[in-house]
């Protein structure tokens, strides 16, 4: 005949176990595969957060935000996308002034979640005071002048990334820019809602 004891460690360890494939089950399921309209896949990702202009998804080489104008009518749907709602909600936000005391990042620190972030704009602004960048939003189609050193030593994700803040900080409704090179003018890469990024 069994012990009591050990029936009791043995319920304990299936508790257990069933925990950690539950866990396991949960976080398998949750992993997803997105494709935008113009072709660009993300594969075995997970949604990190929804926020109201497009979806942060996290993958193995790190976090990537999509806009919802770059993905299909159906993926907006089924995270409660509304344009309408987006734009009322921008009209009502007060305008913020940058800080111009924070200090910039470094791409491995903005990569990983449990730095302290810097804002968008305050990194905006000491790329341009130290003339490493300027910025011209007159267009629907912004232009952005950088210096060529600064592009070529950072890698395709960080300049993925620059050139879609960019675009979205110009024109938040139609994200779309042209990056071009300070010193010849030549064009370097260009993102646009439909077109996505494109590197040159």
């Amino acid at each position: 005949m069994e012990s009591k004891s050990g029936r009791i460690a043995r319920v304990k360890y299936w508790r257990i176990s069933l925990a950690i494939l539950a866990a396991v089950s949960a976080s398998l399921a949750l992993a997803d595969d997105f494709k935008t309209i113009d072709g660009k896949e993300y594969k075995n990702v997970t949604v990190s957060r929804v926020e109201p202009d497009g979806i942060v998804l996290k993958t193995k080489s790190g976090i990537s935000k999509v806009y919802f104008v770059e993905l299909p009518k159906e993926v907006q749907k089924r995270f409660g996308y509304d344009p309408a709602a987006l734009q009322k909600s921008e009209e009502l936000q007060p305008k913020q002034k940058p800080n111009k005391t924070a200090a910039v990042s470094t791409p491995t620190a903005r990569a990983t979640l449990d730095t302290p972030k810097v804002s968008f704009t305050d990194a905006l602004a000491k790329l341009q005071s130290k003339g490493l960048l300027h910025l011209d939003c007159s267009s629907p189609e912004g232009r952005a002048w950088i210096d060529p050193l600064l592009w070529a030593m950072n890698d395709a994700s960080w300049k993925e990334n620059v050139t879609r803040n960019l675009a979205a900080y110009c024109n938040p409704k139609y994200p779309s820019i042209y990056i071009l090179d300070a010193q010849s003018g030549r064009e370097l890469a260009s993102y646009g809602p439909f077109e996505g990024f494109k590197a040159k």
